[in-house]
């Protein structure tokens, strides 16, 4: 790949450090700075008192400045949580004004029962990779459903090409296959042909799986699943599916001789310590939200009360859980605490794009990129991916939202009377997740960079006296740690090399490295952004698209020479910085100096 920066000489030769230069200010994917113990943040403490406020003064009026809060006929619970302590940053929990009666045990707290829904597809595939690996992603369902196997190929309009079906697609809604199979079919519904759909014949009608229907059985699933269309060709486009997740755990009981439900009792749930999430229908359950919704026409189809199990379609969306489990699940997977951490990094990557330019899909996350102020206030934002999964049955819904740079996360649970049905739906579950986002995110950013500012910035200065140091600072604005000087004998690094070489500043991104005592950095360099106001952005080279294919391009002595690195001490307060490629190491100055931000010389935010 070429170099994607510019070694632009003449452009910039004549610049001097005085002038005001408008440097670019692009940073790499990820976070910004390590990643800070946010129970200890100022920042973060100052969010929950303000948005306890405002979530009392929503139940109270019933309005947001997002929409309505169903305070009647809706309970929820909201945790925000971090892989830093068991204890919630925020924990809150309403029922509804016209629910009495529905939890048994009197009151909501973190562990009544709620049905989670297609949060259960999470579920199944943090079992998979806690048990299996990845190693059968790539494998084709034919493997392991001989019925499958023995499936008619040919004429792909009007039918599935199993082969071509791998677990990994079927995991990551890329497989092609139908939604669903007997689950949300129209023929459930009383009184649908009188809305203009045909009559159908007996042999048509649906007659297992549905709301107070018997369970279908896996020949009659199989059988129905060969005669239905293809969604899409495999691997075309993502697709959501139920039936994937069906099958999915089929194939989990060829390869393993046991369910997943067992597999997550023995490989999740033992080792986190939980007793709140059930795979079956808990009989008489002494603190579970049993609601159910109001009647409607849709009800017939999705209205599965409290009591009544999916049978084999639990992996896709049958879980019971309390906000208590599912936040431990969902810590567990930050700290990876029963995963490899590199299976983690892996697992929370997208594996394809959806058409909206911030949506992606992953196995089996729903993934949002969110703008994210650099400071707050700051108009310069960068990209922060949210891992998600939501989920919906009956009268439940359910969210689990994950921001791996901030270490942060947030679980939702809402049982509504209306949360389906006729007229205008439930707004709460959506307002609630928007109110969290909104207002938790930034909060976290703000408090990754207030500590990144105290325990890093600062002067680090030569301890052989020599006129050799390095100033990094907060600049309003800037992602990072900006590397406001580096001297070196006397020479300005960014006079001198820098100006040669096409950049001007840098700003310090952490790279997720970081083990006995020391924290790597990446420094990120800035050049002139002289890029007309009028001109059109490009369709290639666009505007900050390239900042991953400069990183280590320049080495010195075979070590790229936009490595940092912290020695930090049992706080985390950085003692010395050093610049591997230029062979020289800095002894952090008092800590007077260590928030600062520099007057607006060359960076200034616009």
């Amino acid at each position: 790949m070429r170099i994607l920066w510019h070694f632009s000489l003449l452009s910039i030769g004549g610049l001097v450090v005085s002038q005001r230069v408008d440097l670019s200010n692009c940073p790499l994917l990820g976070p910004a700075y390590p990643l800070p113990d946010l129970h200890k943040s100022q920042v973060i403490k100052d969010t929950k008192e303000s948005f306890a406020k405002l979530i009392k003064d929503a139940i109270s009026t019933g309005e947001t400045e997002l929409g309505k809060i169903n305070t009647a006929t809706a309970s929820f619970s909201i945790g925000v949580f971090s892989a830093n302590s068991d204890e919630f940053l925020y924990e809150y929990h309403h029922q509804g004004t016209e629910l009495n009666g529905t939890i048994t045990g009197g009151s909501l707290d973190s562990d009544t029962l709620y049905r989670i829904g297609s949060v259960t597809k999470l579920l199944t595939v943090y079992t998979i990779l806690v048990k299996l690996g990845p190693k059968y992603w790539n494998e084709p369902i034919t493997n392991f459903i001989p019925e499958l196997a023995d499936a008619p190929v040919g004429h792909r309009a009007h039918r599935t090409q199993w082969f071509e079906v791998t677990l990994g697609g079927l995991a990551s809604h890329m497989s092609g296959i139908a939604r669903n199979n007997h689950f949300v079919d129209l023929s459930g519904m009383p009184g649908i042909e009188d809305m203009g759909l045909p009559y159908l014949n007996e042999s048509d009608i649906i007659k297992c799986g549905l709301p107070e229907m018997r369970p279908c059985t896996r020949e009659e699933v199989l059988d129905s699943l060969l005669e239905q269309y293809p969604a899409t060709a495999t691997w075309h486009t993502p697709v959501y599916s139920n039936e994937a997740f069906q099958l999915i755990g089929w194939v989990f009981e060829n390869i393993t001789g046991g369910s997943v439900g067992e597999a997550f009792k023995t490989s999740v749930a033992e080792p986190l310590g939980l007793s709140r999430t059930f795979w079956d229908p808990p009989k008489d359950d002494p603190n579970a939200n049993v609601v159910e919704l109001a009647p409607s026409a849709i009800k017939s189809l999705i209205g599965y009360p409290f009591q009544e199990g999916i049978a084999s379609y639990t992996p896709t969306g049958g879980v019971y859980s309390s906000l208590g489990d599912l936040s431990a699940i969902s810590r567990s997977i930050l700290a990876s605490s029963i995963l490899p951490r590199a299976a983690t990094r892996e697992w929370l990557r997208p594996v394809t794009h959806t058409q909206h330019t911030h949506s992606a899909v992953g196995r089996p996350w729903e993934i949002t990129r969110m703008d994210v102020a650099a400071a707050p206030g700051s108009k310069h934002t960068r990209l922060v991916d949210l891992y998600t999964k939501n989920g919906g049955i009956g009268a439940y819904l359910t969210y689990l939202i994950l921001s791996p740079d901030h270490n942060i996360g947030f679980t939702l649970l809402v049982a509504s009377k209306t949360a389906y049905g006729d007229g205008v739906p439930d707004s709460t579950f959506d307002v609630l997740s928007e109110l969290l986002l909104e207002q938790w995110i930034p909060a976290a950013e703000a408090a990754g960079r207030e500590a990144a500012g105290e325990d890093l910035a600062g002067t680090y200065v030569a301890d052989d006296g020599s006129d050799s140091r390095a100033e990094l600072s907060l600049v309003p604005g800037r992602f990072g740690l900006t590397l406001q000087k580096l001297v070196l004998n006397g020479t300005d690094f960014f006079s001198e090399v820098g100006r040669k070489l096409g950049f001007q500043g840098a700003d310090l991104q952490f790279i997720g490295l970081q083990d006995q005592g020391e924290v790597a950095f990446r420094a990120v360099f800035s050049n002139p952004d002289d890029a007309a106001p009028s001109r059109r952005e490009p369709i290639l080279g666009k505007k900050c698209g390239s900042t991953w294919g400069g990183a280590g391009s320049l080495t010195y002595g075979n070590i790229a020479i936009d490595e940092v690195v912290f020695t930090i001490d049992d706080d985390g307060k950085a003692t010395s910085v050093s610049f591997p490629a230029l062979r020289v190491k800095f002894t952090k100055e008092s800590s007077k100096t260590s928030v600062r931000v520099e007057e607006n010389i060359v960076f200034e935010e616009l």
